[in-house]
């Protein structure tokens, strides 16, 4: 392992002249804005978050405005950004924060919060608070690693991340941000720019000509297919019924075309019969007519699984209000400008 103050200075160096500029950086930015920024950026490339999170906080800009907030109006905001527990966490989160009128600056009192683990709490409370702790995500695994020229493991690279922190501990957000920016934009998975690291003469992976040795990388099974169904009608004044889904699980929260997710080993559907079952016992009416859309299935890929929705247009009496599992009902003329999935989005353009 390279001296601490070595590689804090290399390290540091490099980003005090080349940090990347982020709306959720900077000496004005609020713990709330690293926490939202963070939040976002779970599962989430930075190019992908940044309008999301402009978006976000010109609408809530501060906490308490996310605490008064209506859950439906927050998920609006975040539909097609996925991993929607985020979004039901963060506003929770949020009202737990106002509760107690004031931000936690401990890493307790951050872990304490609904959503946060132990990555975003170092990341939050070095950011925010200077509190001199790591925040190891895939980036800094991978960077630290290859430093190390070890397997990597986050518990492990965790250890070694604090170890490295004590050759710059007044500077532990900056440390943390700048093994980010080169992960991100030099140490990359598969072509790393080791010629263009500040890391590279205290780097064994690099010294030994093996970078993308490490760390070991553990093949991952394909997540299996799952089918589902769901069905388009469109009222007399041609607004399109939609369904809200459970607060909690797979897309919770959100608004979709009503249906339902078949069984792990069901096949692809041959008949209606899936559907009707669905409607009926969801809506509490029993279509008169179903015919299915034409076209392939809507594709759409979870980590879990690899969703295919087979689509039908249905005839039926207009239901008033969910018979079981959905927990509102809404005929809606624009349903891509409410909080949907991008599941959903998609069917919406065939339906």
């Amino acid at each position: 392992m390279p001296a601490p103050t070595d590689f804090c200075d290399a390290l540091l160096g490099w980003y005090d002249a080349n940090a990347r500029t982020l709306p959720w950086r900077g000496e004005t930015v609020s713990p709330y804005f690293t926490w939202v920024s963070e939040v976002m950026l779970q599962q989430t490339r930075v190019d992908t978050a940044q309008p999301y999170f402009e978006r976000f906080t010109a609408r809530f800009p501060d906490v308490n405005s996310l605490a008064r907030a209506d859950l439906d109006d927050v998920l609006t905001l975040w539909s097609g950004l996925g991993y929607y527990s985020r979004a039901r966490n963060m506003h929770r989160a949020a009202q737990h924060i106002a509760a107690l009128d004031r931000f936690p600056d401990t890493v307790a009192g951050l872990r304490a919060l609904p959503g946060v683990g132990p990555y975003m709490a170092g990341a939050i409370g070095s950011i925010a608070f200077g509190l001199p702790v790591p925040a190891v995500d895939g980036n800094l695994e991978r960077v630290l690693a290859r430093v190390t020229a070890s397997p990597g493991g986050r518990k492990e690279m965790t250890t070694v991340a604090q170890a490295l922190m004590a050759g710059a501990p007044d500077r532990a957000g900056d440390f943390n941000q700048a093994l980010m920016d080169v992960g991100a934009t030099i140490c990359s998975p598969r072509s790393p720019r080791c010629t263009d690291c500040p890391l590279n003469s205290l780097c064994d992976g690099h010294l030994e000509g093996r970078p993308t040795d490490f760390p070991v990388v553990v093949k991952r099974k394909k997540a299996p297919i799952r089918h589902a169904v769901a069905g388009v009608q469109r009222g007399e004044d041609g607004r399109l019924l939609l369904a809200c889904r459970p607060p909690e699980g797979l897309f919770g929260g959100l608004l979709e075309l009503p249906g339902r997710l078949l069984a792990k080993d069901a096949r692809p559907p041959r008949s209606t019969d899936a559907l009707a079952e669905a409607w009926t016992a969801r809506l509490g009416v029993r279509p008169s007519r179903i015919t299915p859309i034409e076209g392939r299935p809507v594709a759409h890929t979870l980590t879990h699984m690899r969703l295919r929705l087979h689509l039908y247009s249905v005839e039926a009496p207009p239901p008033t209000a969910p018979a079981t599992f959905y927990t509102r009902l809404e005929w809606s003329a624009e349903p891509q400008r409410l909080a949907v999935s991008t599941l959903t989005k998609k069917a919406l353009k065939r339906a």
